[in-house]
C-alpha cells in the first residue's frame, strides 16, 4: 500500500513540475505590447494604416464583400473622434481607418497579445491593448494625449465579436467613457454582412453623438444609433460591464 502511495506521489509532483515549467515557457514567449510612445503615432503610422486599407482592405472586400460605404457626409471635416461600430467579423478593425479615412488608435483586448504574432500585427497597425471594463490610467492619458494630435479612436461597443446573427450584443461604457475624457464627438458606424463570402456588405455612417456625463445613458443612445444603422436587434437591454 505504502508503493502504490509512493507511485502516486511521484507522479502528482511530475505533474506539478512539468506544469510549472509549462507556464514558465508560455510567459518567456509572450509578445509584450509595444511601449506607450507617443512616436509610434506619427506619418509613418498613418502611411501603414492607409497603404493597408488601399492594398489589402479595399481589393479584399471589392472582392470578397462587394463592400458599399454609406453616409461619409456624417463625417465631420475636422477634430477627433470616437468611431464605434458593432463587430460582427475579423476584418472590421481596418474598415474604421478606411471608411473615415482618419488616422485611428484601434482598442482591442489584451488578450489578443497573447500571440506574438498576432500582437506584433497589432502594435503595427498602431493598437494598444485594453482590459475590458479595466482601462488603465496610463493608457488613458496616452489616448488623450495622441487624440489631441489630431487620431480618432476606433472601438466595437461590444468588445467582442457578436456570434449572434444580425444582434448586438451586450455594450461596455468605454467609448462613452472615452468620449467623455478626451471631449470628442462619438460617430456610430454600422457593420452588415463584413461576416458573409461574397456579402454583399455594407457600412453605415451614421449622425456624430455629443459626449455627456452619464455614461450609461450615452452608451444606450449609441447602441440605438447602431441598431438603427444595422437593423439588428439588441440581444439584451443589459450592460455588459455590470456582469
Amino acid at each position: 500500500m505504502s508503493d502504490v502511495k509512493t507511485e502516486a506521489d511521484k507522479a502528482a509532483e511530475k505533474k506539478s513540475a512539468d506544469e510549472k515549467a509549462a507556464g514558465e515557457k508560455s510567459s518567456s514567449t509572450k509578445i509584450v505590447a509595444a511601449p506607450l510612445d507617443a512616436a509610434r503615432f506619427d506619418a509613418k503610422r498613418v502611411a501603414v494604416q492607409m497603404m493597408v486599407g488601399n492594398q489589402f482592405v479595399q481589393p479584399y472586400h471589392f472582392v470578397m464583400t462587394r463592400l458599399k460605404v454609406y453616409g461619409r457626409e456624417n463625417i465631420p471635416k475636422e477634430g477627433s473622434l470616437i468611431v464605434v461600430g458593432n463587430h460582427i467579423s475579423h476584418f472590421d478593425p481596418p474598415l474604421f481607418a478606411f471608411v473615415t479615412h482618419r488616422p485611428m488608435i484601434y482598442m482591442a483586448k489584451s488578450e489578443l497579445w497573447d500571440n506574438k504574432y498576432m500582437g506584433r500585427l497589432l502594435d503595427w497597425l498602431g493598437a494598444l491593448p485594453i482590459k475590458r471594463g479595466k482601462p488603465q490610467l496610463s493608457t488613458v492619458k496616452f489616448i488623450r494625449q495622441i487624440m489631441k494630435t489630431g487620431w480618432s479612436l476606433g472601438m466595437f461597443i461590444e468588445g467582442t465579436r457578436c456570434k449572434t446573427p444580425n444582434s448586438i450584443g451586450k455594450p461596455h461604457v468605454g467609448a462613452a467613457y472615452f468620449a467623455k475624457v478626451t471631449n470628442s464627438k462619438i460617430l456610430p458606424i454600422g457593420f452588415i454582412g463584413t461576416d458573409k463570402r461574397f456579402g454583399p456588405a455594407r457600412v453605415n455612417i451614421g449622425k456624430v453623438i455629443e459626449p455627456g456625463d452619464d455614461l450609461e445613458a450615452k452608451t444606450w443612445e449609441i447602441m440605438d444609433a447602431l441598431a438603427e444603422l444595422t437593423g439588428f436587434q439588441i440581444l439584451e437591454r443589459k450592460m455588459a460591464d455590470k456582469e
